[in-house]
């Protein structure tokens, strides 16, 4: 009786240990005790009620102790030997995940197991096995031969995967019960009555090795909960250092930001007078060279100062002070003014460098109020359209020749109109398009491919017009020639008044 208590207490113990961490090597051994213990449960019932018909007990009492141990002895070689599979460890690390094969292997051994374990105890109730009691031999139970095998042969698998190796007292257990059970299978083999000395010897260590295990579990739960607080408190302070770490890389981040900022503003300063002043030279220097040269000031200190400008807008619009106006304005009047100032751009950059190629932009003027700030949308516009001649440029210039002198090298197109209360500009150009590699990053910050460039326009102008309530998204074109960039802006009252299509029509 006492068996059938502690081997209940190991199957509770192991199948609760199953799920709690979703181990199958637990679950099988679970199986194995909690079967041993109802074929005990039978041993001890009969047992009790033909406590005086010692014929019957000298061959159901082996056959049943068969029977138990049999099981639960092929249970722990199955459970041991394929442990790699099973163990808690290897679910970890393959996603908890049994191979198909081996699982169904392991069904069919285990019912097979189970049908020869239940034949067994219950045809014990009837029936006298060939053997199952030998008086002429000193080996007295041979049935016990094979179970001793098993334990022998789980044993060995013990050690080939090295689980005596692991720091888990549990593990110790294991190894202790087996061996403990190794030496009561030899000794109940050994048995010629029951109740004789070899029985009882056999079933005390039986038990015996039942409390080793249970012992074994109850310090396996108390050293694991010792390393889950550890586990916490090393947690907790690997939060408290991320968190210090955090607080200082924020103060270093506003550290930087204030000196970009400051550096930004002081260079700005000496920039405006630069340009003035070399503006006021060039006007009265009539040498070529030095014109030449003056140009290339100019232009340098433009670019500087187009610098200067985009650093300060990503510091606004990384403190969220990105102020903006709101007024109404046509953008058909800053579309114009931007294509000739582009214009005069590409004229004075052609006739400075010779280029051969000739960009044609086109656009059809239309009025549309928008609701925005007009400084901030022009930038926006501006950036864009100088984008797509760079951009267009680069792939004419692929393909120049000296013969192709006043060949249109490029097209580039400028389109505005009104869907669903919103105004829509975008601009297409015809050059090399978007490299796919940076497409689903495209208006983040410092993102280019280009040979010139910070990568920071894309993320101001994205920026401002997400501030003004709209949207902006580019994709290549369909034929493979070039790129479109829209963006949209919410109309004005004025605008609003007059009639206007839908995205269905």
């Amino acid at each position: 009786m006492i068996a059938v208590i502690l081997a209940a207490v190991l199957a509770f113990y192991y199948l609760l240990r199953a799920r709690t961490f979703n181990d199958k090597f637990s679950l099988f051994v679970g199986i194995g005790f909690l079967t041993s213990a109802l074929i005990d449960v039978l041993h001890v019932i009969v047992s009790y009620i033909a406590f005086d018909n010692p014929v019957f007990l000298k061959y159901f009492i082996p056959q049943t102790w068969f029977a138990g141990r049999i099981f639960l002895s092929a249970m722990l070689v199955m459970a041991i030997a394929k442990y790699p599979a099973l163990s808690l460890t290897s679910s970890k690390e393959g996603g908890g995940r049994e191979p198909n094969k081996l699982r169904k292997n392991v069904i069919v051994y285990l019912t097979v197991l189970a049908v020869l374990a239940a034949s067994v105890a219950i045809s014990s109730l009837f029936l006298v096995l060939p053997a199952s009691v030998v008086d002429d031999y000193s080996i007295h139970r041979p049935y016990e031969i094979p179970p001793l095998v098993l334990f022998v042969v789980a044993l060995f698998y013990f050690y080939k995967n090295h689980l005596y190796k692991r720091n888990d007292v549990f593990y110790k257990g294991i190894l202790g019960y087996l061996i403990v059970d190794i030496f009561s299978q030899i000794i109940m083999s050994y048995s010629a009555a029951p109740f004789d000395t070899a029985h009882n010897v056999a079933h005390v260590l039986k038990d015996a090795g039942y409390f080793i295990n249970i012992i074994a579990l109850a310090l396996s739960s108390i050293q694991y909960n010792a390393e889950l607080k550890q586990s916490n408190d090393r947690l907790k302070e690997r939060e408290e250092l991320i968190r210090v770490q955090y607080e200082k890389l924020k103060e270093a981040d506003n550290m930087k930001n204030e000196f970009i900022n400051v550096a930004a503003h002081e260079l700005r300063t000496p920039i405006q007078p630069i340009l003035g002043l070399t503006e006021v030279l060039r006007s009265k220097i009539k040498d070529r060279q030095q014109l030449e040269f003056l140009d290339i000031t100019i232009r340098n200190a433009k670019r500087l100062q187009r610098l200067t400008e985009d650093i300060l807008d990503v510091t606004k619009i990384g403190s969220q002070s990105l102020n903006l106006k709101d007024e109404s304005f046509n953008l058909n009047d800053i579309i114009t003014n931007i294509i000739d100032d582009v214009t005069t751009n590409l004229v004075s950059s052609k006739k400075n460098h010779l280029q051969r190629n000739v960009i044609k932009l086109l656009y059809a003027p239309t009025d549309i109020f928008v609701q925005a700030d007009k400084e901030r949308v022009t930038q926006v516009i501006s950036n864009l359209l100088i984008n797509a001649v760079k951009f267009t440029e680069a792939k004419a210039n692929e393909g120049s020749d000296d013969g192709d002198k006043g060949e249109v090298g490029g097209i580039i197109s400028i389109n505005i109109e009104k869907v669903d209360g919103q105004a829509l500009v975008s601009v297409k150009d015809s050059g090399i398009g978007i490299d796919p590699e940076i497409m689903p990053r495209l208006f983040e910050k410092f993102i280019s491919k280009s040979y010139q460039g910070t990568g920071l326009g894309l993320f101001i102008s994205k920026s401002i017009i997400e501030a003004h309530g709209g949207k902006i998204w580019a994709q290549n074109n369909p034929d493979g020639k070039g790129a479109t960039f829209t963006f949209s802006l919410p109309i004005s009252k004025q605008q609003q008044q007059l009639p206007q299509p839908s995205l269905s029509e």
